[in-house]
């Protein structure tokens, strides 16, 4: 697994954009002042634009659809922007624009923007522009407690919206002064690894989340935490989950590439090194996974035979069943 989240990561977030539309600024922000920011993890955004003939008497030559996979937001705003300048949509003429998307969340208040760039609208056209957005939930519950002055934090990792099973899904927590990440303030008292007691005050908390070895890396910068507050941190991956059940006793892992790799390879079924995304070991439990279409190969305990499964579609919010 660790392969696919190097494949679908970077900094702040993937942007898988068809028809080379850019996108910048992105910004996940609570209303409490907490920013969101991720590294090494899922999200990502799809762009796509699509033209046609402008009807007669369409005086609105570009359109926006949106979609968001799983639980985040609750509705889109856009503005079309020239020269940094905003423009409006009727009548807009001929030229390349800048589309500044902004979506209200739908869990905690707030809001997630980013600028989508190079949308082209041409002569006599009908620019229609497709977005798909995948992102993690952030959900912070406040609950008052007597805590002798100090708070309390429990963070809990969801694959989606109402699979509570925290098995394979830890969401550590560590607390840094805002702003200045090189040493960690430890807990005045520690429960576990995800829970605990401290000193109330201004904090950047680093929610890491281990998936089949590789670290996902979550910040809520800016994190206020009050005096005997109870804070529930949730962390809803927004993914399914993929699990072999084909009944084989000496199948022993799958292997994910993108799907349509199954169908070029020629010859006997074997590994792919540089197409793989990822690698399940654990294959009969619940394995959380980001949505997709993907090929699995499935190997022996000794690695001498493997079997393709094509066109695997891991769906938010489903478990995919492989056999």
């Amino acid at each position: 697994m660790k392969k696919l989240l190097s494949f679908l990561t970077l900094q702040t977030v993937i942007i898988l954009s068809l028809y080379a539309q850019p996108v910048s600024n992105y910004t996940y922000k609570l209303d409490n002042g907490i920013n969101v920011r991720t590294e090494r993890c899922w999200n990502q955004i799809w762009v796509q634009l699509e033209y046609a003939e402008l009807k007669a008497g369409d005086q609105t030559p570009l359109s926006v659809s949106t979609r968001t996979l799983g639980d985040l937001t609750s509705g889109s705003s856009f503005k079309l922007v020239h020269d940094g300048k905003e423009v409006k949509m009727l009548g807009a003429a001929a030229g390349t624009y800048d589309l500044k998307m902004v979506f209200k969340l739908s869990g905690k208040p707030g809001t997630l923007s980013f600028v989508v760039g190079n949308v082209l609208i041409k002569p006599k056209t009908k620019t229609t522009v497709r977005i798909t957005l995948y992102d993690y939930q952030i959900s912070i519950i406040e609950s008052p407690a007597s805590l002798k002055g100090l708070s309390f934090y429990d963070s809990k990792v969801n694959r989606f919206k109402g699979s509570s099973e925290q098995a394979n899904n830890v969401g550590v927590a560590v607390f840094y002064a805002k702003g200045k990440h090189e040493k960690p303030i430890p807990p005045d008292e520690s429960i576990n690894s995800t829970s605990g007691k401290i000193k109330p005050g201004i904090y950047d908390v680093l929610i890491s989340i281990g998936i089949s070895g590789q670290i996902q890396k979550i910040w809520l910068e800016n994190f206020t935490l009050k005096p005997d507050i109870n804070y529930l941190i949730s962390t809803n991956l927004n993914g399914g989950v993929i699990i072999y059940s084909g009944g084989n006793k000496d199948i022993k892992n799958m292997h994910l590439y993108p799907a349509g790799t199954a169908a070029n390879q020629t010859g006997t079924p074997a590994p792919i090194k540089n197409l793989e995304l990822g690698r399940y070991d654990n294959i009969t439990t619940m394995n959380a996974c980001p949505p997709a279409a993907y090929d699995v190969l499935l190997s022996n305990g000794n690695g001498t035979k493997y079997e393709w499964r094509k066109n695997i579609v891991v769906k938010t919010g489903s478990r995919t069943d492989v056999k």
